[in-house]
């Protein structure tokens, strides 16, 4: 851990130690993992407390802390039901994700931890939060979840060729980008995993663990602002996604709509060329 956040974590604890409502605080992610750091990498720290606080909710608790940049509150869903969130930009440019548990979801321990630390325990909950810790376990891909995959990659790929034929490049980008992260994404992911390999979340660290044949295609699926090459991208996109999602298929001896992928080359052909 580098020195500026070494220090912010330090000054945590010790305000966690001052505040009467917070019970215990856990330090997850990356950096509990010792997993993909770096010197950019961000703290996420969970804030377990007791009754109805203040903190997460303004700014203004923060001041202990450090000065502040710019903050985001948002919230969260868990396995134990909504989480506030506070996302904080320090001036000193450390990032700290707080997440503020009320300790009575301990009551009914879930699974939630991969890997955590924890930095403050002042009531005695270790034994109840190391019973959040669950075992990352790796589940074979639905036959339902590949069809819904497919199937929903194949319909929107109809958008793309609608919207460039009118030549509406910066929309066909956005929905360009909700079909690689939505659809192929999660199939480069199983192959992947199908070679046991470790994937990140949304893409995180790809060229770490990404088919080497396949990562050297990228360059061709990310089209400049150009209609040429936004066409040449999505047939790039569909030969890489008919080669991973024929893979597994193979693997998991799933069954390929392969007239409904015939047609739907066509009518792409069709938009194209009309």
């Amino acid at each position: 851990m580098n020195l500026k956040r070494t220090e912010i974590v330090e000054k945590i604890i010790l305000w966690g130690e001052q505040q009467e409502q917070v019970c215990a605080l856990v330090l997850e992610g990356s950096l509990a993992k010792q997993q993909g750091v770096d010197q950019l990498s961000d703290l996420d720290i969970n804030v377990w407390f007791t009754g109805d606080v203040s903190f997460g909710k303004t700014v203004d608790w923060l001041a202990e802390i450090g000065d502040v940049l710019i903050e985001n509150q948002l919230h969260m869903d868990s396995p134990a039901g909504e989480v506030a969130t506070q996302l904080v930009l320090f001036q000193n440019g450390v990032k700290v994700d707080f997440s503020f548990w009320p300790i009575a979801y301990l009551e009914k321990p879930f699974p939630y931890y991969e890997k955590m630390e924890i930095l403050l325990d002042k009531d005695r909950h270790t034994e109840q939060i190391n019973l959040c810790l669950c075992e990352k376990k790796y589940i074979s891909m639905k036959k339902s979840y590949f069809d819904h995959i497919v199937n929903e990659f194949w319909f929107e790929l109809h958008y793309v060729a609608k919207f460039l034929k009118r030549e509406e490049i910066w929309f066909v980008q956005s929905i360009q980008a909700g079909i690689r992260d939505n659809y192929l994404l999660p199939f480069l992911e199983e192959q992947a995993r199908i070679h046991e390999r470790d994937v990140f979340f949304s893409g995180r660290k790809i060229e770490s663990w990404m088919e080497p044949s396949n990562l050297k295609r990228f360059p061709s699926i990310f089209p400049d602002y150009s209609l040429a090459a936004n066409w040449q991208a999505m047939w790039a996109e569909i030969a890489l996604f008919e080669e991973v999602s024929h893979f597994i298929s193979q693997h998991y001896q799933f069954e390929l709509p392969t007239a409904k992928i015939e047609g739907m080359k066509r009518l792409l052909r069709d938009i194209q060329e009309g």
